[in-house]
C-alpha cells in the first residue's frame, strides 16, 4: 500500500469511496475546490494500484481542518485510514506548523468517533444540526504537544 497526493485523476474513484461511506456524500465541486485550495491536504491510498482511501482537509485560522476521511468497506480495518490521518497531520503539525487540527462527526457516527478517540482526538464541543439533515456533530480537537496559542474555529 502507498499513500500519496490525489490527483485529478483519482476524482472518479474518490467520488465512489464519498458515495459508499457517507450517506450525504460531498458535492464533486467541493471535493475539487478543496484539492485546488489545499493540493497539500489531500491523500489517497492505493492497494494494487486501486485507489481503495482518501483523505481531504484545509487550512481554517491557522489551524488543519479535516473534511473527509473514508476507505472503502472491503479495505476496512487495515490501517488505512490510521495511515492517511497521520500523513495528514505529520503535514498540518510538522510542516504547516498548525498547533490544532479539528473536524466535526456526526453524533451518531461511533465508528468514527472511536477511531478519532484512539488516534488521540477529543470531544470539544457539540454542535447543534450541523448537518443538513438536522443531525448534531461533535467537534474533536487534537493538540500539537507544546502547542501555545488560542484555537480560533470557523464552522464553515
Amino acid at each position: 500500500m502507498i499513500i500519496r497526493k490525489f490527483t485529478s485523476k483519482d476524482l472518479e474513484d474518490v467520488e465512489a469511496i464519498e458515495k459508499e461511506a457517507f450517506k450525504h456524500p460531498y458535492p464533486t465541486q467541493l471535493l475539487l475546490g478543496l484539492w485546488i485550495n489545499y493540493p497539500d491536504c489531500f491523500y489517497v491510498a492505493e492497494v494494487n494500484n486501486k485507489v481503495v482511501g482518501y483523505i481531504v482537509g484545509m487550512m481554517d485560522w491557522g489551524n488543519g481542518h479535516i473534511v473527509s476521511l473514508a476507505v472503502k468497506k472491503e479495505y476496512r480495518r487495515r490501517g488505512i485510514g490510521s495511515l492517511l490521518l497521520k500523513t495528514l497531520e505529520n503535514y498540518y503539525f510538522n510542516v504547516a506548523k498548525c498547533n490544532y487540527i479539528v473536524l466535526e462527526v456526526r453524533v451518531s457516527n461511533i465508528a468514527a468517533r472511536k477511531f478519532y478517540y484512539k488516534m488521540g482526538y477529543r470531544d470539544r464541543k457539540l454542535i447543534p444540526r450541523y448537518y443538513e439533515d438536522g443531525e448534531d456533530a461533535i467537534l474533536m480537537i487534537k493538540k500539537r504537544k507544546n502547542a501555545k496559542g488560542v484555537l480560533i474555529v470557523s464552522l464553515w
